[in-house]
């Protein structure tokens, strides 16, 4: 199997709670992350609320940094684009055509989308529910193709659309070039093998999501935390010559530091590594 580096990139929500989104940027910044995906959710930054003084303030400090953006993510903590509320829908739908503004104003080639949530005890049915999210992403693949955004649909444990063979087969019936998923193999470990994912999701994997969980309880923590075998999923990522960079979701409410230099260290043992050459433009894999 090809050892290649893998492009290994980090997100601001490691820091989220815990500290302002210019210090999370500095520390990525300190311990060699120079890609990044951008939690656009409180308390750091919300899109809507985000104006165009505060665009050009932190596409400068990213700038200065040498960091590019791979993604924006909501965070997805409210959205719901399959919500039975009609109320709800909207609200959700006007957040992310929020966020694929902001994407493009922060030149960041991906936003990260959830399918949507099903309430456990009282499921909308499979029609209903599928029938809202194409609505939903006609109006937003419409506005992202003519912001030059493109759209990743994230595997997810929340019961509906979330594993790889789902989404892809919703990326197929979709067919726009501007939609593709995000693998994330800490929200699949319970729904199917992340590496049998991977290879199903082939070439719509724009990019890649990775921490560790362990099946019994959802997380996204440093590896050797869990069960996630990423020897496995890296190797399966080279199988399907992938190009895009991987983001360690390190999301668990502890300090990131002094944690992540050797999360990071135990990841190049997989063939992770940060990206070196700080004056190549990253562009999204398959766009």
């Amino acid at each position: 199997m090809d050892r290649t580096p893998l492009p290994l990139g980090g997100t601001t929500y490691s820091w989220m709670h815990q500290a302002p989104l210019t210090e999370a940027i500095d520390h990525l910044a300190a311990v060699g992350l120079r890609h990044v995906e951008l939690v656009s959710a409180a308390p750091h930054l919300q899109a809507a609320a985000c104006g165009k003084y505060e665009r050009h303030a932190l596409r400068r400090t990213l700038r200065e940094r040498e960091m590019t953006l791979t993604s924006t993510n909501p965070g997805f903590l409210d959205i719901n684009l399959i919500s039975p509320s009609n109320e709800f829908r909207r609200v959700s739908l006007e957040a992310i055509l929020a966020e694929l503004e902001l994407a493009h104003d922060l030149d960041a080639p991906l936003v990260i989308l959830m399918p949507g949530r099903r309430h456990a005890l009282s499921p909308a049915p499979d029609d209903a529910c599928r029938w809202w999210l194409d609505q939903a992403l006609a109006t937003l693949l419409d506005r992202a193709d003519a912001l030059g955004v493109a759209i990743a649909l994230e595997t997810n444990p929340y019961g509906y659309l979330g594993s790889a063979r789902e989404l892809s087969d919703l990326v197929d019936h979709v067919a726009h070039p501007q939609l593709g998923i995000a693998y994330d193999v800490a929200n699949t470990i319970n729904q199917e093998d992340p590496a049998d994912g991977v290879r199903t999701a082939g070439d719509r994997i724009r990019i890649a999501h990775m921490s560790d969980t362990r099946r019994d309880h959802w997380a996204h923590t440093s590896p050797g935390r869990g069960e996630v075998d990423f020897g496995r999923y890296a190797d399966a990522l080279r199988e399907i010559d992938y190009q895009g960079v991987t983001i360690f979701e390190l999301i668990d409410m502890e300090a990131p530091l002094p944690r992540l230099h050797d999360d990071i260290a135990t990841f190049r043992g997989w063939g992770w590594a940060p990206v070196e050459e700080r004056d190549t433009a990253f562009t999204t894999s398959g766009f």
